[in-house]
């Protein structure tokens, strides 16, 4: 309960600051929601008892910090009434679930305030060798420190992966109120400048939410470099569609909505658990979500 009133809280505070950039130039936008993603991931780890969340893995992170990008985004092209009104309240909603779900069986309950350190974060001891001042002989030595703290497995991975697939749809979204003419609905051009600002921050978006995404199936410390590489993974395709899609002009929200079909399918592919030629049934779902998305892309240039 503890927990959730915090995340609550956590999730007032950064929705109002994130739909505060509806009244700000871009500028200072980016600067008020730099601030409130920092917010969104420092917020957990008062909330797991340690003012140290460099001591914490990165990616319970991710969420919060996308969901804060999202109300800022979509904030910044409402109306000021909607930015109020329904924006603030719902991107409140929206936050303390996901902080509630990242911490959810990562949070374990200091039974008092002087061990929530030691709760989390467990002391221990390494041999190390080092020369002794006065001759060049080694020493041994025991240094004691603190344990890294280790995330388990999540226990409701299904809310996560959908989550971050619905933070990924909202990011892409998102980035119109950011970057003028992101989506394409005016039906201008962009230059070559703008569009390559476009795909990178939507390579952004997707390296994020599929950082995350790889976290489920490889959270331990020594799976740092799966997830590292999981952010070129993702980051990649996303970025070869969002250029691809730029260029066609299509109406606005088709390009978030086949993005994130594009987050999905490398989701698909790299969890299969077998080779991708002899998986019989993910193949046939690649070719029904191939033909869904070319029916899209047809419907896109006939309402263009």
């Amino acid at each position: 309960m503890s927990q959730r009133n915090g995340a609550r809280e956590l999730g007032l505070i950064v929705a109002a600051l994130a739909s505060s950039v509806h009244f700000l130039e871009l500028a200072p936008a980016v600067a008020v929601t730099a601030l409130a993603a920092w917010a969104a991931a420092a917020g957990p780890g008062r909330l797991i008892g340690s003012w140290r969340p460099w001591r914490m893995p990165l990616f319970p992170l991710a969420l919060p910090v996308l969901a804060t990008l999202a109300i800022a985004g979509i904030a910044r092209f409402a109306g000021p009434a909607q930015a109020l009104v329904v924006i603030m309240p719902a991107g409140w909603l929206l936050l303390a679930w996901v902080v509630d779900l990242e911490l959810y069986g990562f949070y374990r309950p200091p039974t008092s305030e002087a061990s929530a350190l030691e709760a989390l974060a467990k002391p221990v001891k390494r041999v190390r060798t080092r020369r002794r001042p006065e001759s060049e002989l080694p020493q041994i030595f025991v240094e004691e420190g603190i344990q890294e703290l280790e995330a388990p497995p999540h226990p409701r991975s299904l809310a996560v992966r959908t989550a971050a697939l619905g933070l990924s749809f909202l990011g892409f979204v998102a980035l119109g109120g950011f970057i003028s003419n992101a989506l394409g609905d005016s039906g201008r051009s962009l230059s070559l400048r703008d569009l390559a600002v476009v795909v990178a921050a939507n390579a952004a978006v997707a390296a994020i939410a599929g950082y995350r995404i790889a976290a489920l199936v490889a959270p331990g410390a020594k799976d740092r470099m799966v997830r590292i590489f999981a952010i070129g993974e993702y980051a990649v395709p996303v970025a070869a569609a969002a250029w691809l899609l730029r260029t066609m002009s299509l109406p606005r929200l088709f390009i978030p909505a086949l993005l994130t079909l594009v987050v999905y399918v490398v989701t698909i592919l790299r969890e299969s658990p077998e080779p991708v030629l002899v998986n019989r049934r993910l193949l046939q779902e690649l070719a029904v979500l191939t033909a869904a998305a070319a029916i899209a892309v047809v419907w896109g240039l006939m309402a263009r």
